[in-house]
């Protein structure tokens, strides 16, 4: 994980502000050549076409890593007391089956028999939703008020280290990591249109063929319009062209991967966000006769083809709150066989 290493000289200049060692952004280059595809190194200069958006990718994800808040204590003895994980959790048992069944935290326990705390990222589906419901005005009940019901749903800790600026930078790793993936993601999408349009060719072709050859099957009487044909070739030549054939094929996807890094900031986000909720977790947004607890967590989002938006809390776990849990007959069921 040594892309993110730069990250122990916090105390340094403005974040975002500081150089990007050389070294890091030629790292970065090869990793993110090899995870979409290592072909693109042929590409003339792809180094230097690559470098000034990869610099700019690592400035945007070490601001958004500093920009979350400090890890709190998840002790399952906290959980009453702790307003993100009373809004993350039903219960302190659901809070440490969550982390008890973790396997990368309990490999950091068994590899460091004196580690007494781990540091961990724990991360939810967050889902908003809007619907009616009723709400106390002063000493009137309303009903039919628009309310924003808020869950965290399917928590999972994944990444996990026995120092807290290990953590950030295994978050950073995962941000760069995660920008690779839509890369990858619209590098098949436009060879998957590339595919398409080669078929549609060969189709067309085959059609013009037979036409030329007055070949029409039983249709005697609805011979297909030559012209027509040829104008549809056409635009499949266009749109191929615009696809990258043959020896620019490379070249196209070269342009993918520079624009997600030029689109960086847009496509992989990971910023604080803060919350003020109910005890039903209704989201707050101005007076509330009901009491309302404040909530400040990391909201991380991916511009997939098929979005991904997950919350995160950093974490302090400690070795106590690890237990032995056993999987219930509903979770056996739905394991792959």
């Amino acid at each position: 994980m040594g892309l993110f290493d730069w990250l122990r000289k916090r105390e340094e200049a403005t974040p975002g502000a500081e150089a990007v060692a050389p070294q890091l952004v030629r790292e970065a280059t090869d990793y993110l050549v090899r995870q979409t595809d290592p072909r693109l190194a042929l590409c003339a200069r792809h180094y230097e076409r690559l470098a000034p958006g990869i610099e700019a990718t690592i400035r945007h994800i070490v601001t958004g890593v500093r920009s979350l808040p400090e890890p709190c204590d998840a002790h399952p003895e906290h959980w009453a007391s702790s307003p993100e994980l009373a809004a993350f959790f039903v219960s302190a048992d659901d809070l440490t089956t969550a982390f008890s069944r973790s396997e990368p935290l309990q490999r950091l326990f068994d590899d460091n028999p004196v580690l007494d705390v781990a540091y961990a990222t724990l991360a939810t589906t967050l889902i908003e939703r809007k619907g009616l419901g009723m709400a106390m005005e002063g000493e009137i009940l309303r009903r039919d008020v628009v309310q924003t019901s808020v869950s965290f749903t399917n928590p999972r800790v994944q990444l996990v280290a026995s120092e807290p600026d290990e953590l950030r930078r295994a978050i950073a790793y995962r941000m760069f990591e995660e920008l690779a993936m839509v890369a990858l993601e619209r590098i098949e999408a436009l060879r998957s249109e590339r595919k398409q349009l080669s078929d549609d060719r060969a189709l067309l072709q085959t059609r013009l063929q037979m036409l030329h050859g007055h070949g029409t099957g039983f249709d005697v009487q609805h011979v297909e319009d030559a012209d027509g044909l040829q104008a549809r070739m056409e635009e499949n030549t266009r749109a191929l062209a615009a696809a990258g054939a043959g020896v620019d094929a490379l070249e196209r996807e070269l342009d993918v991967v520079i624009g997600v890094l030029q689109s960086s900031a847009d496509l992989v986000t990971i910023h604080q966000r803060t919350m003020r909720l109910t005890a039903m977790n209704l989201l707050v947004e101005g007076q509330s006769s009901e009491a309302v607890r404040e909530i400040r967590f990391g909201c991380a989002h991916a511009e997939r083809i098929r979005p991904l938006t997950r919350a995160v809390l950093l974490v302090r776990y400690p070795r106590s709150g690890m237990r032995k849990v056993t999987m219930s007959f509903a979770e056996a069921s739905r394991l792959p066989i």
